[in-house]
């Protein structure tokens, strides 16, 4: 075999290593610049069903406050809000969903499923922990999840989630 034939294999060796390993290099950048845009995207979706929360808590609910004595309206409660208000977001961004998932919930929608119970147990035993991110496979593929506790502490909300004597008794009607 001749020398330029050699020199040209060695050539196209060293050039398909290269070429792989530029390959893989872009391909991990990439899919690592698309997660971190994701969970950007997904964090300012949850820090504005934060803010529908506070909103409702703050300014709805006491401007409702006589009328759920009479009849309890779902408006007033800041889950429903949020998860109303991003409900409506999900018609433009249909590849993020919001959910408030809890164990024993008011409304069914909202209850945990199974992988979801192990997150909420995972913020019971770690209370100091205010962010998990991971994946879970879902019938459509791999999904990339953000969850984050939400601690009930302020008075007027314990009295939906606190004792049930202290529930305004429309919603015991309501939901028992």
């Amino acid at each position: 075999m001749k020398l330029w034939v050699k020199f040209n294999l060695v050539f196209l060796v060293a050039f398909a290593v290269g070429l792989t390993a530029i390959g893989y290099i872009s391909y991990q950048v990439l899919q690592k610049n698309a997660r971190e845009e994701v969970l950007h995207t997904a964090g300012i979706i949850m820090q504005g069903a934060m803010s529908v929360r506070s909103y409702t808590i703050d300014e709805i609910r006491p401007l409702l406050e006589m009328q759920i004595k009479r009849d309890f309206l779902p408006q007033s409660v800041p889950a429903y809000a949020a998860t109303s208000n991003i409900a409506r977001l999900r018609k433009l961004y249909p590849d993020y969903s919001y959910k408030e998932a809890t164990l024993n919930p008011t409304n069914p929608a909202s209850r945990a499923t199974e992988w979801e119970t192990e997150l909420v147990e995972h913020f019971r035993n770690n209370e100091k922990q205010l962010e998990l991110v991971g994946e879970h496979n879902t019938p459509t593929g791999q999904s990339l999840y953000i969850a984050r506790p939400i601690r009930i502490k302020k008075e007027s909300c314990l009295t939906c989630h606190g004792q049930v004597k202290d529930a305004p008794e429309s919603m015991l009607a309501r939901y028992g």
